[in-house]
């Protein structure tokens, strides 16, 4: 089980989402999902319509799963919702924030689709 009420506050306060109060009422959270090759720490789906994956990073490395990522968020995406966000959860912000933004400005995607690079710290147990 989550706590709907933290995931609303990180979407909100963390992400910086501006979706309406309505949006929140329905808050489904899984957690240890696989994508393609890659395992996901969470996949939230906000009122059916933002999608949010959150992954773990351990080193720059593990950048290399971005490109799959944003492509499989976008297909998810366009079956029900209307926004997409990648969420990278890592230790070493400084060491990975540069070279995640340079490869996220390289993927084809629209403007409903998001990056945020979180310090592990800042995400709560739900």
């Amino acid at each position: 089980m989550f706590d709907k009420e933290k995931i609303k506050l990180f979407v909100q306060e963390t992400l910086g989402c501006g979706c309406p109060g309505e949006v929140f009422k329905n808050i489904d959270c899984l957690s240890n999902v696989k994508i393609d090759h890659s395992a996901l720490k969470n996949k939230i789906n906000i009122g059916n319509r933002l999608l949010i994956y959150i992954v773990e990073l351990k080193s720059s490395e593990d950048l290399k799963q971005m490109p799959s990522l944003v492509e499989a968020g976008i297909k998810e995406r366009d079956l029900e919702f209307n926004r997409f966000r990648l969420v990278l959860v890592t230790e070493n912000i400084n060491g990975i924030k540069q070279a995640a933004d340079a490869l996220f400005k390289e993927i084809d995607k629209d403007d409903r689709v998001h990056l945020h690079i979180i310090a592990t710290k800042d995400i709560p147990a739900w």
